[in-house]
């Protein structure tokens, strides 16, 4: 899909030298920082196992118990995890 983004002069300055430093296209840059952005900032839910422990009431109960530090290696490292 094809549409426009409008820059100041400062960033279309910016944008000109990372050109000039990466080699890559402007359109590639620019496709590549939104995906970033994406990946950084969308919506995250919990793990498919983390949601079926909750919906147990009794968890303990059952014969495949969640292993919390299996699912936390999906955590990215710059992730700050504060439990």
């Amino acid at each position: 899909m094809n549409f426009s983004v409008h820059f100041d002069e400062a960033t279309l300055a910016r944008l000109n030298q990372a050109v000039e430093r990466s080699g890559m296209t402007r359109n590639r840059i620019i496709v590549t920082a939104v995906q970033e952005w994406l990946a950084r900032n969308e919506e995250r839910d919990w793990p498919d196992a983390l949601r079926a422990h909750f919906r147990n009431p009794a968890p303990e109960l059952t014969e495949d118990t969640l292993d919390f530090q299996a699912w936390r290696a999906a955590i990215p490292a710059e992730t700050e995890v504060r439990w």
